[in-house]
């Protein structure tokens, strides 16, 4: 085949005007879209810092009623789970053996009485007859001697009188304190001992109100609440103050239930380096129970203004926490902060933000550094 240069020169320009044509009609480069989210600024109110524990609520006593003296049960008065007040008949006893007791001490003391008269006149005798020298000094020290064991008699006889008293007393027990009673130990009929370490358990008395919790603060806690209170921020016991505490129990949404901290140990517990705490609640209606879990609540903190923002907008990497805020030129920012405890759906911000700037609520997996985004206010 002949070469031909002419020909050779026209297919190449022609591939050249083919290849410009294909890069001059090449589609630009698309912009990236702005991504839409929901923001909303952070709340400034003034608010308290709470420091959380778990609990258990305690009767603030609990009395087991026992008996005193032994004797078969002759009445119940009272119902089970009933309110009964100090003083109140629980239980009585057959009174009748310990009424002859008594009966059976009147008459000693009556006999020791008639005794000592007897005794007292023939003293008084002896001294009158002594001065004329009708009998001897050693008959006059017998007439003293029979007075004295006369006295003697009659106290040993009021002694076992009031005794035998107290017996038939105690066959009537009687509600030492004002509480709920619990179910019955025994029953009308029953054979009870007493006045022993195995005296018969009748029912026990439990006060619920007012009524304690009792919780555990770890030593890093009591470490920061004991420096706030030396330092007057806190009120504490130097100030003449009582700590407030507020409990809220398992099926309850809000911190319904307040008291006072009465009660701190005298040392940590070795083993789980805690603090035994305990605090007093108000307890009308008897509503609280010994025995209930609560979730606990003290001041770590004076009423001061704080930042907060969803609790959703905070994120975690690692150790560390972060919020997303929009620039004002709407591009997405990721900003280290520091948190503060959970107030009901807002977490507190105590610092890495500032009023004002907008923060991101949704979206949130989507979201890079310097990413443009189209944000919507959104209500908290």
């Amino acid at each position: 085949m002949k070469y031909c240069p002419s020909l050779f020169a026209a297919a190449t320009l022609t591939a050249v005007f083919f290849v410009t044509g294909c890069q001059d009609k090449a589609p630009p480069q698309a912009e990236q879209h702005a991504l839409d989210i929901n923001v909303v600024e952070p709340v400034v109110k003034p608010l308290i810092e709470w420091a959380h524990f778990t609990g258990r609520l305690e009767a603030v006593e609990s009395v087991e009623v026992r008996a005193r003296v032994s004797g078969y049960l002759q009445s119940v008065n009272f119902q089970e789970g009933q309110l009964v007040n100090q003083g109140d008949l629980l239980f009585e006893i057959d009174p009748r053996p310990f009424q002859a007791e008594v009966n059976l001490g009147k008459a000693r003391v009556a006999q020791a009485e008639a005794a000592k008269t007897l005794a007292d006149a023939n003293k008084k005798r002896a001294r009158d007859l002594i001065q004329s020298n009708a009998i001897s000094q050693e008959q006059l020290d017998i007439r003293n001697s029979e007075a004295l064991q006369a006295d003697a008699d009659l106290l040993a006889a009021q002694a076992e009188l009031e005794a035998a008293e107290l017996d038939l007393e105690f066959t009537k027990i009687k509600a030492p304190i004002t509480g709920i009673a619990g179910r019955y130990g025994v029953t009308k009929g029953n054979l009870v001992q007493g006045g022993s370490a195995q005296a018969t358990l009748l029912t026990t008395i439990v006060p619920q109100d007012p009524i304690y919790v009792v919780f555990d603060v770890d030593e890093r806690s009591y470490l920061q609440g004991m420096r706030k209170i030396q330092s007057g921020e806190l009120p504490g016991r130097a100030q003449n103050g009582h700590m407030p505490v507020e409990i809220q129990l398992s099926d309850e949404t809000q911190f319904e239930h307040r008291g006072v901290i009465n009660f701190k140990n005298n040392q940590l517990n070795p083993g789980t380096a805690t603090m035994r705490v305990r605090g007093l609640i108000e307890n009308p209606g008897a509503f609280l129970t010994p025995g209930m879990f609560a979730r606990v609540r003290t001041p770590a903190s004076k009423e001061v203004e704080r930042l907060l923002v969803p609790d959703l907008a905070v994120q975690t990497d690692q150790e560390l926490k972060f919020v997303w805020v929009v620039d004002p030129d709407n591009t997405a920012q990721r900003r280290t902060v520091e948190v503060g405890p959970l107030q009901e759906n807002q977490r507190i911000i105590r610092s890495g933000l500032k009023p004002g700037e907008r923060v991101v609520v949704s979206g949130l997996q989507f979201l890079q550094p310097g990413m443009p985004v189209s944000p919507r206010e959104s209500a908290q």
